[in-house]
Formats: C-alpha cells, sequence, structure tokens
C-alpha cells in the first residue's frame, strides 16, 4: 500500500532517519514495528522498520539508525510492507 512521497529527511543521531511527508494524520495505517518499503527515483529500495511516528500534521515517520540521510532522496516513495 503506497503510503506517500518524502517531501524532506532529517537524521537524528543516535535515532534514526525522519521522513516527513504531506500526508495528514488520520489518513495512512502504519504503526511502530511495521516494515515499510522505501523506493528511491532511481528505484533502489530501502525496506527498515518504522521506528516511531511524530503525531503531527503531517505525519513524520522515524526509521532504523542503519538508513542514511543520502539513502533517501527528496521524493522517495514509502509503501507499506505487510504481508
Amino acid at each position: 500500500m503506497f503510503l506517500f512521497k518524502v517531501q524532506h529527511t532529517f537524521a537524528i543521531t543516535g535515532r534514526g532517519l525522519i521522513l516527513t511527508s504531506d500526508v495528514i494524520l488520520g489518513t495512512i495505517r502504519v504503526r511502530i514495528g511495521d516494515k515499510i518499503k522505501i523506493v528511491t527515483p532511481d528505484n533502489k529500495v530501502i525496506e527498515p522498520t518504522v521506528k516511531g511516528i511524530a503525531f503531527a500534521n503531517p505525519i513524520d515517520i522515524l526509521v532504523d539508525q542503519n538508513v542514511a540521510k543520502d539513502d533517501v532522496p527528496i521524493g522517495s516513495e514509502v509503501w507499506l510492507n505487510k504481508e
């Protein structure tokens, strides 16, 4: 299920990478612990776990520490990776 396109990214040392979107909270169903798939504009695929969700509008999610800011360019697509 498509969630959003990445609008901005922010790296937090010791925590992970925050992906920001223009999606309003409540319109997507993602939870801490969910696996997501990030598809970059050049079709690279990254499959991190959601580590946190900012309860703000629009929604921001925190992913694993092993995902670097340079790994996720603006415009990357974020998909819910539920089987």
